[in-house]
């Protein structure tokens, strides 16, 4: 598993190359950037609830992928892999697995994305694209850390789909919370 890991990598890394200027961007987003969405939503009342829940899957989702990257310790690509070191501005020297951009991007969309879904704001097309663009976001931050040889296919997949199980558990929870306080309203009303 481990010398596919690395093939594919190689094979990724070298693909994604006129990329990496785009694979940066990508990766500042993913890196928590992309995170002060959250802010502006705190301020208004009718998203405070939304924001709550998110900073929870989002303090979840660190805490599982730092407990994770301790018990694994996998090197990264750019420090095990002679043909790769140099190429990362500020090469990271913590672990590799699971890819902590991977997991935070996709528990942030996939947590939007379910919400985007089950709301009524706009028509059902336009809710599906934006659930839709908030995943190829994620993909594309995931794809930028193999571009930038900090992690393994292995590392973003397994973040990948850890963010994605967190978003989609915290988002279906925060769905729920919501759902009984309008029910706790309506019979109070």
């Amino acid at each position: 598993m481990a010398e596919l890991d690395v093939r594919v990598f190689l094979y990724l890394h070298h693909a994604l190359a006129s990329w990496l200027g785009v694979a940066a961007v990508l990766s500042a987003i993913g890196g928590g950037w992309g995170g002060l969405v959250v802010v502006p939503l705190w301020a208004s009342p009718r998203s405070r609830a939304v924001a709550r829940s998110l900073t929870y899957v989002l303090c979840v989702n660190a805490a599982v992928v730092y407990g994770l990257k301790h018990v694994v310790a996998r090197a990264r690509p750019c420090n095990c892999l002679p043909e790769v070191r140099g190429l990362v501005f500020g090469s990271p020297t913590d672990y590799s697995f699971p890819s902590g951009h991977s997991a935070g991007s996709f528990s942030f969309c996939v947590f939007f994305a379910v919400v985007l879904l089950a709301s009524s704001i706009g028509t059902r097309p336009l809710r599906v694209a934006g659930a839709t663009a908030l995943v190829l976001v994620a993909t594309g931050v995931a794809l930028s850390r193999i571009a930038l040889g900090v992690h393994f296919p292995g590392d973003i997949l397994a973040g990948g789909i850890l963010g994605a199980t967190i978003g989609g558990v915290g988002a279906h929870l925060h769905l729920r919370l919501q759902q009984k306080s309008r029910d706790v309203a309506e019979l109070r009303g």
